[in-house]
């Protein structure tokens, strides 16, 4: 049986004041003392509260916003595509609302949050948490999960062709005369990195090689010496998960003297000026954009209710690393 849903009166009651207290909170509208508003956000966070939202923009006019999920400050992946967001969805009269979490997961908790922020719906660059999908269906705010899959059906989700552009970058190495191989990332649980791995790792042994990992957490060039210590030698070629690890594995290797094929993902230099031209797996992010906006505008304004999972194709960028 689905659960009551918490009001304002449960709040006002849980800590002994009026709903109207509660309801000028959420509104930032009217007087209300610092120690009571830490009050009524600790008991709507412990009673799970969620405001209505909507009924709160009705009422005070407010504007409409996106919020906009990441777990990175100094990727430039995620900084280009937030900026696209941001133009796309003012474009449309939204407002944005980031939210940046050291994780690798968007949970229920973030999700109220954004809720809570006014946010009508959300787009995350994280993955879901597993139980997450219950209190999506329960609440109704659209999410839209950015560059991941999602198996939960109430979740929508639009990414890359990660395993294709795994193949690309696999038969770009090989036609480079590459003869051992590397793929380097960090996180190896997450739906794109597994994709990607699993595009790579098949052309190559169709092809009668090995795909090896290198696990960068510790650090590209810690990764790249342990590799070395095991197998006396570097790969020839190395692909990375994304442009941001390709850059400091070209720097790496470089330093060391190797001759080694480096090819990346994310085309970032299709955006903004880098100082290398990489040979990089990338999409058209202003269409990738706009084509997410318009379908989770369509889903918030009620003109669509079927779950939206798409992949975006990807083409090669040849540039001086492979």
């Amino acid at each position: 049986m689905e659960s009551k849903r918490v009001t304002i009166k449960d709040v006002a009651s849980a800590i002994g004041v009026t709903p109207q207290t509660v309801s000028r909170v959420f509104r930032s509208n009217g007087y209300v003392s610092a120690d009571t508003r830490l009050k009524v956000l600790d008991a709507a966070d412990r009673l799970k509260y969620v405001p209505n939202s909507v009924a709160i923009r009705l009422r005070t006019g407010g504007s409409k916003s996106v919020a906009v999920v990441f777990d990175s400050l100094i990727n430039v992946y995620f900084a280009v595509m937030v900026d696209y967001l941001q133009k796309e969805l003012q474009a449309n009269g939204y407002e944005i609302q980031t939210i940046f979490l050291h994780s690798h997961t968007i949970t229920e908790s973030v999700y109220r949050q954004a809720i809570s922020g006014g946010a009508s719906a959300i787009i995350s660059f994280l993955e879901p948490d597993d139980t997450l999908g219950n209190v999506v269906k329960a609440l109704g705010v659209p999410l839209m999960i950015l560059g991941r899959r999602s198996e939960i059906d109430v979740i929508d989700y639009m990414t890359t062709d990660d395993i294709n552009g795994g193949a690309l970058a696999a038969q770009k190495l090989i036609q480079s005369g590459c003869k051992s191989f590397a793929y380097m990332s960090v996180s190896f649980g997450i739906t794109c990195v597994q994709d990607r791995y699993k595009g790579f790792a098949e052309v190559l042994e169709k092809n009668g090689f090995t795909a090896y990992t290198l696990d960068s957490t510790g650090g590209v060039l810690d990764a790249i010496e342990f590799f070395k210590a095991q197998h006396g030698s570097l790969p020839d070629g190395i692909f990375c998960f994304s442009d941001m690890l390709a850059y400091d594995t070209v720097k790496c290797v470089r330093s060391m003297g190797a001759d080694v094929k480096v090819v990346g993902y994310d085309d970032i230099q299709a955006d903004i000026s880098m100082p290398i031209d990489l040979t990089t797996i990338g999409t058209n992010k202003p269409k990738f954009v706009q084509t997410v906006v318009k379908m989770l505008l369509d889903k918030i304004e009620g003109k669509v209710n079927d779950r939206i999972a798409l992949s975006i194709a990807v083409t090669l960028h040849n540039g001086e690393t492979a």
